[in-house]
């Protein structure tokens, strides 16, 4: 699984929005224990542009 999150205002481009590591950790603890299946959390920090906001 891959969270991704950004701040933006159009959606033309969007920031990396700046979580807490300790949130960030609870938010994967949390998934792979209370999503089946799922045991990795990748965590997108792309920009947008470079990146889209949603994927392709």
């Amino acid at each position: 699984m891959v969270v991704r999150a950004v701040n933006t205002v159009d959606a033309v481009t969007a920031e990396v929005a700046q979580i807490d590591f300790k949130l960030m950790a609870h938010i994967v603890d949390r998934i792979t224990h209370e999503v089946k299946g799922v045991n990795r959390v990748l965590w997108d920090l792309t920009p947008k542009p470079t990146g889209t906001i949603e994927w392709e």
